[in-house]
């Protein structure tokens, strides 16, 4: 009985003996490993980044809107708000799996918000209000370049400090740096003048992280910067109440979706069970899209790599059909060796170990071409690269199949050849 290794190294020499032939024979174990490689990473990049968007920009916050139940009358001393005494009970409830409570007031709804600014003596810039509480800056995973975030001291005193952004510092003060922290801004908004300390600032998300409002000049609308500050200073200065119909909930993200999803049933429940005749509430969270997206693009993963098998299964039959050939050009060789004593075993597993090698070759060559392809595929749609090592696996198990599954056939007729007949053939 032939070796292993004896197997292996014959196997090896029939191969580069025929090298333009082995290659295009493995040409199709290539591009279907290859193609299964790369879409499975593309997908895992589009997955890491859905989860990065999860953790890092607010994705699984649970939305607690305050509407008018269907079928009540509106009454005008009954506004549709939040219950301030349930929210805080069914926040205490849950306390154990969130983050916090975030509570703002956008001044930019005002009627004359498009006239609202923070200046210096030497400039002034239009900005977008916002009245955050503590919860707020967990809820929205926004980055302080300079300064720092508002304490919780300060926001329990009302204090006049303001976060503003990387553009309303260098048009207030020429750049954007540490020294512009604790330097004061005067500002106007809901009919009150004001100064304020700047305590951050921060940087813009994203190219739609503005509020579009007209130029109190010329008409025109842009996209103004947004500005923070602490909602207890707000309710000071204007005297406004503390009545809100929006607030958002901070999840832990630890346990990942289901977790977040699972609480999300569960504040539902208990909102509505504490609701009055007159308010409802309505609690949704971007989970469900993003869940309903990367169903969508599993399945498109799933098809496409379908698609790519089938040329793993076109290559597996390339390499029945070079197996054949290879075996019909050394009929005489098979007739000597079994002449010489070489069993039908040793000649199957010579020829299964051949068909194997090739498959394996090819599909070595078609990861590093899938783990390229994913590298550019992923560079290309500026999604974050994952190698999964699992679809490596299963690539090389899968090429080890088919060689063994489509050289079974050939190696078998090699192995069951008539000696005398295999010694005859010309």
């Amino acid at each position: 009985m032939i070796s292993l290794r004896e197997n292996l190294s014959v196997a090896l020499t029939s191969i580069l003996a025929n090298k333009l032939r082995s290659v295009l024979t493995m040409l199709g174990i290539i591009i279907g490993v290859g193609a299964v490689i790369t879409i499975v990473s593309i997908g895992s990049g589009m997955g890491k980044q859905m989860n990065d968007q999860l953790n890092n920009e607010g994705f699984a916050n649970i939305e607690i809107n305050a509407k008018q139940k269907q079928g009540s009358e509106r009454l005008d001393d009954h506004p549709i708000v939040i219950n301030k005494e349930l929210l805080t009970e069914v926040y205490t409830k849950y306390a154990d799996q969130c983050e916090g409570i975030s509570v703002s007031k956008d001044l930019s709804d005002d009627q004359d918000a498009s006239n609202y600014y923070v200046k210096t003596k030497k400039a002034s810039k239009q900005v977008g209000f916002v009245a955050i509480n503590s919860g707020y800056w967990k809820s929205k995973k926004r980055k302080i370049l300079y300064g720092s975030q508002i304490t919780n001291k300060e926001f329990n005193n009302g204090s006049h400090v303001i976060i503003i952004s990387e553009s309303t510092a260098k048009s207030l003060f020429g750049k954007a740096d540490e020294s512009c922290i604790g330097k004061t801004v005067d500002t106007y908004f809901s009919n009150t003048y004001a100064t304020f300390t700047v305590k951050g600032i921060f940087e813009k998300m994203n190219e739609y992280d503005v509020v579009f409002m007209p130029d109190p000049i010329s008409g025109s609308i842009s996209g103004v910067p947004y500005a923070f500050f602490p909602l207890s200073a707000y309710q000071k200065l204007t005297g406004a109440n503390t009545d809100f119909s929006t607030a958002t909930i901070i999840p832990k993200t630890e346990g990942g979706g289901p977790a977040i999803i699972s609480l999300v049933e569960s504040i539902k429940a208990d909102m509505e069970e504490g609701s009055d005749e007159y308010v409802e509430y309505q609690i949704t969270t971007m989970l469900d899209f993003i869940n309903q997206q990367t169903a969508y693009i599993n399945q498109q993963i799933m098809t496409t790599a379908l698609i790519a098998a089938i040329a793993l299964l076109v290559g597996g039959i390339g390499v029945m059909n070079i197996m054949m050939v290879s075996i019909m050009e050394r009929t005489r060789e098979i007739g000597t060796r079994k002449a010489l004593g070489a069993t039908n075993a040793s000649l199957l597993s010579q020829f299964i170990t051949e068909a194997i090698l090739l498959c394996l070759i090819g599909g070595v060559i078609g990861i590093v071409v899938g783990i390229i392809g994913g590298i550019i595929g992923c560079h290309v749609s500026k999604l974050p690269y994952v190698l999964n090592v699992l679809s490596i696996i299963v690539a090389l198990l899968f090429s080890v199949l088919i060689g063994a599954f489509f050289g079974y056939y050939p190696a078998s007729k090699a192995a069951r050849m008539d000696p005398i007949e295999a010694l005859r053939y010309e």
